[in-house]
């Protein structure tokens, strides 16, 4: 996010507000804290002042007790009356009281041998002298508020017009560096430092005007580099464009020469003893041979070829290319086991071979001897299983030259192709790794489904 001296100035108007307010607001709270400290002091002297009033009644009214032990009650009604509650116990029995319980009093209890004179006194007598009190400072209060908000009012104005002449100042001084760089875009012109008033910007005017005299000098150089860069590369475009149209030719010309004697080889294989463990080897790696031929081929044509959908039954397919595989299988020891549900997908039967074909040798290539392939079709799900060794980098399978393994057989192009079809189809690929178990998941679409976006 770029900033500007207008989002600066507005920044430092905020700033300056919060600061403000949080400056008054503290202000504000110190009084606040004050006042109530000081209501509260009022309030315990009152209680402190009504207590001692009590001690000396209480003093009075045993002295009354022990005198007159027959006539204390009359004495006592006479003299009180209504204005305090009086309770006298005897060894916690009451033997007299006077008025009723206040709902809030202060208390006053006197312990001499048995006898316990318990005064009550109405908190509403003192509530009023409080409320007296508060109210004085309540005005007090809010005439230092007052005062506090009329002095920030005044330095945040203050404030607020010294920020907005810096900021017009400074918006001034930079318009003219803006100015210069749009005539300077166009001309080669230098900056005039009589035009720069604030002392530190001539120091950027000096370097400014330094790097276009080294931009202008560096421009002519680079555009005679450039005249001949362009004949340069367009030289070497025609070359390479030439070498990649024979790469081309070459390429369709070894895939077209290969596919005779490669057909030769594995129709001459049929004659031979399968029995033989040379034969078997022999047709093993034809079969290899074969299957990248074929991709090799697939690559070729793919973007140029059209591939017309179809509704195919995958039980077919599967155990057809499966049957393929075996002999290759066998040969590393690896045994191939199915469970097929059949259902019906659609999509070219060239690419779905293609899909099959490079996920069962992949497979083969990969898996450690002793272990089993594991292909299971249900549910629009096509999933391929096999133990391999330690693997570091299951989200590169799908890139195209990427080998697990540097010494592997191949191109890497296998699962690359796979990814494209998949992609065309809108089949959802899943790679799980489970303790090196490899698992492929490819889910097609159901047929009445549309299979493109």
């Amino acid at each position: 996010m770029k900033l500007s001296l207008n989002k600066i100035y507005l920044g430092g108007i905020s700033l300056l507000f919060i600061l403000s307010i949080i400056f008054t607001s503290l202000a504000i709270y110190e009084e606040y804290k004050d006042f109530e400290h000081e209501a509260t002091n009022i309030k315990k002297e009152l209680i402190k002042k009504t207590k001692l009033k009590l001690k000396g009644e209480a003093t009075k009214i045993y002295k009354i007790f022990q005198q007159y032990p027959y006539e204390y009650k009359n004495i006592l009604q006479t003299f009180y009356g209504d204005l305090v509650y009086i309770e006298i116990r005897k060894n916690n029995k009451i033997l007299f009281k006077l008025s009723n319980p206040p709902k809030k009093y202060i208390k006053y209890s006197l312990k001499k041998d048995t006898i316990e004179i318990v005064l009550l006194d109405s908190y509403n007598k003192i509530k009023k002298v409080i409320k007296q009190k508060k109210e004085l400072l309540i005005h007090k209060l809010i005439k230092n508020i007052l005062n506090f908000l009329t002095l920030s009012f005044i330095i945040y104005i203050f404030a607020l017009s010294g920020f907005y002449l810096i900021n017009e100042f400074l918006k001034d001084e930079l318009n003219k560096f803006v100015k210069f760089f749009k005539k300077a875009y166009r001309k080669h012109i230098y900056m005039k430092y009589s035009d720069i008033k604030v002392k530190e910007f001539l120091n950027i005017a000096f370097y400014i005007n330094k790097m276009l005299k080294e931009i202008n000098a560096q421009n002519k150089q680079l555009k005679n580099i450039n005249l001949n860069l362009e004949k340069k590369v367009n030289q070497k475009t025609i070359r390479l464009k030439k070498l990649v149209k024979l790469q081309e030719n070459f390429i369709q010309t070894a895939i077209h020469e290969i596919n005779t004697p490669l057909a030769i080889i594995l129709s001459s294989l049929n004659f031979l003893d399968k029995n033989n463990k040379n034969v078997k080897r022999i047709e093993s790696a034809v079969l290899m041979i074969n299957n990248i031929y074929s991709d090799l081929s697939f690559i070729l044509k793919y973007k140029h070829k059209n591939y017309p959908i179809q509704l195919i039954e995958i039980k077919d397919i599967l155990q057809e290319r499966i049957q393929f595989f075996e002999v290759i299988a066998s040969i590393k020891k690896l045994k191939i086991k199915t469970e097929i549900e059949n259902f019906i997908v659609k999509i070219n039967k060239e690419e779905l071979i293609r899909i099959i074909d490079n996920n069962l040798s992949n497979a083969i290539k990969y898996s450690i001897p002793n272990s089993t392939i594991i292909i299971k079709a249900k549910n629009h799900i096509l999933s391929f299983k096999n133990t391999t060794s330690e693997v570091n980098n299951i989200n590169k399978f799908f890139e195209p030259f990427y080998q697990e393994n540097s010494n592997s057989q191949g191109f890497g192009l296998g699962l690359y192709l796979v990814s494209e079809i998949c992609k065309k189809y809108n089949i959802k690929v899943k790679i799980e790794n489970i303790n090196n178990d490899i698992i492929f998941k490819y889910h097609f679409k159901d047929k009445d489904e549309n299979s493109f976006n």
